[in-house]
């Protein structure tokens, strides 16, 4: 795919946010199923328009909105009754039914919607169609062929009735036997009769399909925007400003922000500008370069379908494109070890480079499943090969030398600025929560290298601090 894959939508947190955004009607269900990233910079800026419009009106029409969600609860999906009239087909009792009790529900979202909605989302009149359907004007949940359809109808019902008294009244077998037969036969002109109204209200309602049709895009439209508002609402989600770079201030990823609240832990929220060509990221282990990789490919392609981003301020480039590749990619069905795998992906990510004008390409500690060596120029390769390109591209490696003057540097701040004594002490006396402590005192901001600088070598650092063998250490520390 061009934009992700399932598994790393999965890993990235984007099926996370899929599945906590709150559509309530089968059409606003849908549209999530089929949500998929925008191209046009025009549309975008639309839906980004209609968004803010909607998050106004939760926050400021809250018993309007509660009522508009009331309704779409109720609702059930006739698309395909009405895509089967436009073809002709002739509606039964129950699909004429389904029929008129969603197109009240309609007409009831109409009379707040379009009061509070701006005209793209106003619903149709569809009033004709309640007239078709409701012929005695009685305004009641219920359908049946009523008599009102046709007075041939009526009087073969009167017939019916009148023989159907006279049945519960007799107590002669005879003239049971005779009244039933009777009763049969006029219930062969009835169903006969009715089977004639079905054909009329049929052909009465195909007319009006295209503005069922119409409100049921609507609903699906309101209901998904109203659900974006939401989610917005819920984490304090800004729009983003469509540029030529990519640059988030303050950004967040939601799903980790909740696994860090349960632990009474913050995210702390990241800042970053990338420029066309390549950059790298580096930093300690335990640093989080995982999650700043995740937390920006997961803002990014949400700001391609129409979300307002987890972020204080955000410019994006409108991508045609957007690839993950992290470092425990395999494929053990066709016997690949992690390295096979990640050469088969990159396969598809320069596929894309060279196809497609822009895109966005995070790799996360690529190459680690090979050796050091060869590891290292891979990796050094592939940063000379995608600075050439008009994309954007993020590479976070553990290797040294791989940094250039001319590629844009980042680095996890990590255990640079901490009191390494003072934290050594805190797990001395708490050793059993030593990870714990560690990843309070990590400082997972990034900031801007100037310089060809190695990467940090805290590996030793956390082993210290976790507890290693005296004499070990000191070996390891020698070889530094």
């Amino acid at each position: 795919m061009r934009y992700l894959d399932l598994k790393n939508r999965e890993k990235i947190g984007l099926e996370y946010i899929i599945n906590n955004l709150t559509t309530i009607s089968p059409y606003g269900n849908q549209k999530k199923r089929d949500i998929a990233p925008i191209e046009d910079s025009k549309t975008l800026k639309e839906i980004f328009d209609h968004l803010g419009f909607f998050i106004k009106r939760c926050q400021n029409n809250k018993k309007e909105i509660q009522k508009i969600e009331l309704l779409l609860m109720k609702l059930k999906n006739i698309s395909n009754i009405v895509l089967n009239l436009q073809k002709g087909k002739i509606l039964d009792e129950v699909e004429l039914f389904e029929l008129k009790i969603n197109t009240m529900i309609f007409m009831e979202i109409k009379s707040i919607s379009n009061n509070i909605f701006s005209k793209g989302f106003h619903l149709v009149d569809l009033s004709s169609i309640i007239d078709v359907l409701d012929p005695g004007a009685k305004k009641i949940p219920t359908f049946h062929i009523y008599n009102e359809y046709s007075e041939k109808l009526k009087d073969i019902r009167n017939k019916k009735s009148k023989i159907e008294k006279l049945i519960f009244s007799t107590s002669d077998n005879e003239l049971q036997i005779k009244l039933k037969e009777e009763r049969r036969e006029i219930v062969v002109l009835e169903n006969c009769e009715e089977s004639k109204v079905k054909i009329d209200i049929s052909k009465k309602l195909i007319s009006y399909t295209d503005d069922i049709l119409i409100d049921i895009n609507k609903i699906k439209n309101i209901d998904f925007t109203l659900a974006k508002a939401k989610l917005a609402i819920k984490y304090g989600a800004n729009r983003p400003t469509i540029g030529e770079h990519i640059e988030f201030i303050g950004m967040f990823n939601p799903e980790i922000l909740e696994t860090l609240k349960v632990k009474n832990q913050e995210f702390q929220k990241l800042d970053i500008l990338l420029k066309n060509g390549n950059t790298i990221l580096t930093g300690a282990n335990m640093g989080g370069k995982s999650v700043i990789l995740k937390t920006l490919t997961l803002n990014l392609i949400l700001a391609q379908m129409g979300f307002y981003v987890f972020s204080d301020h955000a410019t994006i480039p409108i991508l045609n494109f957007i690839q993950f590749l992290s470092d425990d990619i395999q494929d053990v069905s066709k016997g690949l070890s992690s390295f096979g795998a990640e050469i088969m992906k990159l396969r598809e990510i320069t596929g894309c480079l060279t196809t497609y004008d822009k895109g966005f390409i995070a790799l996360d500690e690529f190459a680690r499943g090979t050796n050091p060596s060869e590891g290292k120029k891979f990796v050094k390769g592939l940063s000379n090969y995608m600075k050439d390109f008009d994309s954007f591209s993020i590479m976070a490696t553990h290797y040294d030398g791989v940094v250039d003057d001319l590629t844009p540097h980042y680095q996890v701040v990590g255990l640079k600025n901490i009191d390494f004594d003072n934290l050594k002490r805190k797990i001395d006396l708490n050793n059993q929560n030593s990870i714990s402590l560690i990843q309070k005192h990590m400082d997972y901001s990034i900031e801007k290298i100037h310089s060809n600088f190695e990467v940090p070598k805290d590996a030793l650092n956390v082993a210290t601090l976790i507890g290693i063998d005296e004499n070990l250490k000191n070996i390891i520390k020698k070889l530094y």
